[in-house]
């Protein structure tokens, strides 16, 4: 069995003997089917049976579910999250680029199988096609999806990611330099690569607005329990890497930053040491 090594600042430790690439596929689907919303609906279902047949089309359908249980009992262990990085970065090393294009088309499938493009699911398939070197295929995908996309009216869950990004960045010093604004721009853009920057920066300006107002601490934990509800184990994850990359911009991080990522990663069940988390300045563009 192969050793443990860091990826991307995770300690991946070696998989079981019998698990294969079908399996990491599996993962990487059933994350994107459930882990989004946390329902697996039978379309949902059918389609990762599918498109895994076409990966292994010496397995029987019962070899196909098979997989797909064991990949669903992996998924819903504590860890799961680290478990499925782990998986997108197995098929980033293990597939050729016609094969990792094949498999992103065949997430934005799964995601589209049950009639609508979440936004969760959408930041999960910008997430993957990122890590893939594909991230302009992952845009176009969810551009072109022919299933009904969910967007954002009024205040939506990107305002809440927003705001906590803006807290973050100003209540350290009073400030919101050039560079931070630029980062946020950047992050909200792999959240909801559907909008273009006009949208997103009126987003900013929104929540940039509600923050003017000062907002009392029970409107800031609405936005933190709002992100917990909406988003799976996976997208806080990112979030919290997200707001490490901010806090960076201007230099190290500060002991009131490191306090108040230690609080956001209890109040989202997050299980991990600050520098443990990935740079996003590591990340490929």
């Amino acid at each position: 069995m192969e050793a443990a090594r860091e990826v991307n600042g995770f300690i991946i430790m070696p998989t079981h003997d019998t698990w294969t690439r079908t399996h990491d596929l599996a993962l990487l689907f059933v994350a994107l089917a459930y882990g989004t919303d946390y329902q697996l609906s039978d379309e949902e279902l059918a389609t990762i049976t599918d498109k895994l047949r076409g990966w292994r089309n010496d397995f029987t359908v019962e070899q196909v579910q098979e997989t797909v249980v064991e990949a669903m009992a992996i998924f819903l262990e504590d860890g799961a999250e680290h478990e499925v990085h782990r998986a997108i970065y197995e098929l980033k090393d293990g597939l050729s680029e016609e094969e990792r294009r094949r498999a992103l088309e065949e997430v934005v499938q799964i995601a589209e199988a049950d009639g609508i493009l979440l936004n969760s699911e959408q930041s999960l398939i910008s997430v993957v096609a990122e890590a893939w070197g594909l991230k302009e295929a992952g845009r176009r995908y969810i551009e072109e999806s022919a299933v009904s996309v969910e967007g954002a009216e009024g205040w939506s869950l990107l305002h809440d990611i927003t705001l906590i990004y803006i807290v973050l960045a100003h209540s350290t010093d009073n400030d919101l330099s050039e560079d931070e604004i630029s980062a946020m721009i950047e992050c909200l853009d792999e959240w909801q690569p559907d909008l273009q920057e006009d949208g997103i920066r009126t987003v900013l300006r929104e929540a940039l607005g509600f923050y003017a107002q000062g907002p009392d601490p029970a409107a800031l934990q609405r936005s933190i329990e709002a992100i917990k509800d909406g988003l799976p184990l996976l997208q806080r994850l990112a979030l919290l890497d997200d707001l490490v990359y901010i806090a960076r911009v201007d230099g190290e991080l500060t002991e009131h930053e490191r306090d108040m990522l230690a609080s956001l990663s209890s109040a989202w069940d997050i299980g991990i040491r600050l520098n443990g988390l990935a740079s996003r300045q590591n990340r490929s563009a």
